[in-house]
């Protein structure tokens, strides 16, 4: 695979909003809806400068993986947080709907790995585990 500008700069901007969000929601359990906003205009723009006949195929993954997030969120009676659904969004815009089970599978994973069931019913943060498997679902999609 050719790295080009595109993959650098989408990286970009998933690195740069991961970290933000992650950090903020660690910190404070809540993140900026701002921040969010700006994220998911950030990978629109990207998206639209760079592939614009592919736009419609990230706008469905987009849609697929806000959907996943408001349903669990939904079944969880309001455990996950309305950031990340939002977050959901910024995800789907990067990626392409056959690696959206990769991506969730890896965010599982690390949560199962990092979260002790001796937290029980304190809230988490979740938005740290979801750019993790972002940043990975990103660059391995190339691969599959």
């Amino acid at each position: 695979m050719e790295i080009t500008l595109y993959h650098l700069v989408s990286l970009a901007i998933i690195l740069i909003f991961s970290i933000i969000l992650s950090i903020q929601d660690i910190k404070q359990m809540t993140v900026s809806l701002y921040i969010l906003i700006g994220a998911i205009l950030a990978a629109l723009i990207c998206q639209l400068i760079f592939a614009p006949s592919d736009m419609w195929i990230y706008l469905i993954s987009s849609l697929i993986f806000g959907s996943l997030y408001f349903i669990t969120r939904k079944i969880t009676k309001n455990k996950l947080g309305s950031a990340d659904i939002w977050f959901g969004f910024f995800q789907g815009l990067f990626l392409f709907p056959k690696v959206i089970p990769f991506c969730l599978g890896a965010e599982v994973i690390l949560a199962f790995c990092f979260v002790n069931k001796k937290i029980g019913k304190k809230p988490i943060p979740f938005i740290p585990f979801m750019s993790f498997g972002l940043i990975i679902t990103f660059v391995l999609q190339f691969f599959i």
